[in-house]
């Protein structure tokens, strides 16, 4: 009897242990929250050590939406660290920051003579077209009385009355003569000063447009997903440029972190490049949901 009692004490311990083995084995990884802490947190970025909680938080929620579940805890005592390392990656996001405001600052000096040319020209182009119908009425109302004089040369004279009024023609042509001629050396130094401010112009656009060239070489392409990385043991984040793109970045290393692999969408939360000014609220695409339900074997309902 004392024998039997043995055994089937035995068998159940066995199968206990069994039992166990079997569920650990198949456990998601969604079932049980990764309990995660703050671990190196450099102050050169400028976030407070608050703020980069919140934005963790919101980087969990992403995620934990879609699941109805917490899938991300945050507990100070945690061995699961999130890393804030300021190194190179960093300094060339200030760079490049520096460079846009670079840019920024050349564009407005650009704007602003462009305005300055086009007000100026606007100006310009309006008076030479004043002038040209003056002169236009002007040569009109010349030939008119050079067509009278002829006449009355060849009648011997004019009488007294229209004498005086051909006169007082003479007077007025000669004087519109000069006042014509005045306009055509005021609008010709008017023409160099356009001249000059159209060269500046095109001195800043040369300007802006090497800049430019230069940024987009450099900086306007996707950047491949090392800002941040998720070793297995820990959650480092190396680079980022706003709120928006820190909690992109977290959200990608926690997707990481849950087992998720890269997609193909571009638009995609888990795609491996990313937009580094990304200010679009961030929903999980079809992709997404298709890799969570991969590793934490759920059904999303649209």
């Amino acid at each position: 009897m004392i024998k039997n009692i043995f055994v089937s004490v035995l068998l159940f311990v066995s199968l206990g242990y069994l039992g166990y083995s079997f569920y650990g084995h198949f456990q998601k990884p969604c079932d049980k929250p990764l309990e995660y802490s703050i671990g190196e947190f450099s102050t050169q970025f400028g976030v407070s050590r608050e703020d980069f909680k919140k934005y963790l938080a919101e980087s969990e929620v992403v995620w934990e939406k879609t699941l109805g579940k917490d899938l991300f805890v945050y507990n100070p005592t945690a061995d699961f660290k999130i890393n804030l390392i300021y190194d190179q990656r960093q300094l060339e996001t200030v760079q490049k920051q520096k460079t846009e405001f670079g840019l920024s600052a050349i564009e407005n000096t650009f704007k602003k003579v462009d305005s300055q040319f086009n007000t100026f020209k606007n100006e310009y182009d309006k008076r030479v077209a004043s002038h040209d119908r003056a002169i236009a009425v002007f040569e009109s109302k010349e030939m008119a009385y050079e067509k009278e004089v002829i006449f009355w040369n060849s009648k011997g004279g004019a009488p007294k009355e229209k004498f005086e009024e051909l006169e007082r023609e003479r007077v007025y042509l000669n004087a519109e003569a000069v006042r014509l001629n005045e306009e055509v050396s005021t609008l010709n130094r008017l023409s160099n000063e356009l001249n000059i401010l159209l060269k500046e112009r095109n001195s800043k656009a040369a300007e802006y447009n090497k800049v430019a060239e230069n940024y987009n070489e450099k900086y306007n392409h996707g950047l491949e997903f090392n800002q941040a990385e998720y070793t297995g043991k820990e959650i480092n984040i190396y680079q980022f440029n706003t709120k928006n793109n820190l909690i992109l970045a977290m959200t990608h290393e926690f997707g990481h972190a849950l087992g998720m692999k890269h997609v193909e969408n571009p638009k995609s939360i888990m795609y491996y490049l990313t937009d580094s000014d990304t200010n679009t609220p961030l929903i999980p695409t079809p992709e997404d949901l298709i890799e969570l339900n991969r590793v934490c074997q759920f059904l999303h309902k649209n």
